[in-house]
């Protein structure tokens, strides 16, 4: 099996790994939560279409007993029209109703209606309502209004716009929908009707859309036969009179293209039969036993996708899903990327730390080989062996002062070394390290700080402290100690300055950067570990010409 090597993370490469997954898991959220838009939105056009359809089935049953030349037969018929208009321009679907021997069908229309509502002098608390329905005579008489700016009042236009953003559940409530304003009106301001054919010409229209009024002329040359109403002086017309534009954009279908078909039964209530059936029958002469029937599509165009039917709903939703991927892969990819550069680190770090101690081991090693080998050649001559085996000796010292340090340097970052701690008196543990560097002119500042610590750590830690400065520090300077409550700083005169001054604190990094000079490069490493063992912080600062170190007992 091969080893996998460990390399630097890329966060990019991370990312869109995650990406990629969460962009899956969060696309099949979204394809659920679709569905159950598609559902939602086709409930709701199923209940408004059978709404409809309930209305048209109610006027045609109450027609089938009227008496075909009565003036309330007439007015159902102009009603049951409306309602017939009505569906075919709600669903693209075609409507055909046969009562008795008479077929009804509706084309594009037109139409509006008067309405005189009078108290009831027998129940001041009800209305007498009237009303009158009129349908234009021929629909090319709006051209002027399907024209007007480019079309913006096309009434086709308008459904398809409603088509597309009416149905969407955002907008179940909004007054304006897109450019589609549901309460936008067409009112006749002049109008010319005929009574008689209860037929209608358009004269000045005003169309109130998105709260603004808009004027347009459609008076045809000739009005010959049509009485003139001018609603804009009538006002008690006025409230009650608007023209409704309802367009059938379905093809022209048959019979033989009902999806359903609804009959009454013997006590007039409503059923459904098959298309096949209805035709059967309608071919023996059977449907004349009844005393009316419908039929009609639901719808006969292909459904249209969730996206037509609710785009904003859909966009948010498709919106959501690829900006909460995105999220959750950021969020897994920074902690994955985290946890593999803490490992790469740690990687590089185990590597350049072995090359530096193989280094520093080496080179006494070497040097011992080369003094060995002349020993040997130099038996015969007592001066030489002496200098030999002296020069042997000091390397043997320096390779146990190293190794001690490497296992002092190994025990610190284990955290397993075990404190013992009594009450010490700073000032007496610098005084005495300072025994160890007679040669060293050193200046005490501050008053005694007793602290709660291990005194053999704390020694050992101040021991490399001196010893940095001795070593790296101007021989004929003096060295500042300045103890207080919160510190103890030292700061000692310098011909060097670092630019990465806390990179000294890693393991093997010497201040005069050359692997074979006196020194492991372990000091700073190890003081850094032992105060971090006792609780306490070491902060390294670098001038023009003064190195200072600073222990702080509080943070």
């Amino acid at each position: 099996m091969i080893k996998k090597s460990i390399t630097e993370p890329k966060f990019g490469r991370i990312f869109a790994v995650r990406f990629l997954i969460s962009l899956v898991v969060f696309a099949i959220l979204a394809s659920y939560a679709l569905y159950r838009l598609d559902d939602y939105v086709w409930q709701n056009v199923d209940k408004q279409r059978e709404e409809i359809l309930k209305r048209i089935v109610e006027v045609t049953k109450t027609m089938s007993k009227e008496d075909p030349d009565s003036e309330q037969y007439k007015k159902d018929l102009d009603v049951l029209k409306c309602k017939i208009a009505i569906y075919q321009n709600f669903d693209h679907s075609y409507v055909e109703v046969t009562i008795k021997d008479k077929h009804i069908t509706v084309g594009d229309t037109a139409r509006f209606s008067i309405v005189d509502a009078k108290p009831d002098p027998n129940n001041p608390k009800e209305a007498i309502v009237k009303e009158d329905i009129f349908f234009i005579e021929n629909m090319s008489y709006l051209d002027p209004v399907n024209g007007y700016m480019n079309g913006m009042f096309d009434e086709r236009k308008q459904n398809e716009m409603y088509d597309k953003w009416a149905r969407d559940p955002l907008f179940d409530n909004a007054e304006h929908v897109g450019k589609f304003d549901y309460f936008r009106a067409h009112r006749l301001m002049t109008v010319y009707v005929n009574r008689e054919t209860r037929t209608f010409l358009p004269g000045m229209v005003k169309v109130v859309y998105m709260n603004r009024e808009y004027l347009i002329d459609c008076t045809p040359a000739d009005t010959k036969g049509y009485e003139m109403i001018d609603f804009s002086k009538e006002p008690n017309y006025s409230d009650g009179t608007y023209i409704w534009l309802n367009y059938r954009t379905s093809p022209e279908l048959t019979s033989a293209d009902f999806l359903y078909v609804i009959v009454p039964d013997s006590e007039l209530d409503t059923n459904e039969i098959e298309p096949n059936e209805y035709l059967d029958k309608l071919s023996k002469g059977l449907m004349s036993d009844y005393g009316w029937y419908i039929g009609y599509t639901q719808p006969y165009y292909p459904y249209p996708p969730v996206f037509m039917l609710a785009p904003v709903s859909s966009a948010i939703i498709i919106a959501a899903a690829i900006v909460l991927a995105a999220v959750t892969a950021f969020v897994f990819a920074i902690v994955r990327y985290q946890k593999d550069k803490t490992v790469w680190k740690i990687f590089e770090y185990r590597v350049e730390t072995t090359e530096a101690m193989a280094h520093d081991l080496k080179t006494p090693l070497s040097t011992m080989m080369f003094y060995l080998d002349n020993l040997e050649e130099s038996s015969e001559d007592p001066e030489k062996v002496r200098e030999y085996a002296k020069t042997l000796n000091d390397k043997v010292v320096t390779m146990d002062h190293a190794i001690a340090d490497i296992l002092q340097f190994s025990k610190g970052e284990s955290g397993k070394a075990k404190l013992n701690k009594e009450e010490v008196n700073v000032k007496e543990i610098v005084t005495e390290a300072l025994k160890e560097f007679p040669e060293m002119n050193a200046e005490i500042k501050g008053g005694d700080v007793t602290l709660m610590t291990d005194k053999k750590v704390l020694s050992q830690v101040i021991l490399n402290l001196l010893s940095n400065c001795d070593r790296y520090g101007r021989k004929d300077s003096t060295v500042d100690i300045a103890i207080d409550t919160d510190a103890l700083t030292i700061t000692n005169k310098t011909d060097r300055k670092y630019d990465d001054v806390d990179s000294l604190k890693k393991p093997f990094v010497k201040g005069d950067d050359h692997r074979g000079s006196k020194g492991t490069g372990l000091g700073l490493a190890i003081a850094d570990n032992d105060l971090s063992l006792l609780g306490y912080k070491l902060e390294l600062s670098s001038g023009s010409d003064e190195f200072k170190v600073k222990v702080k007992f509080k943070s």
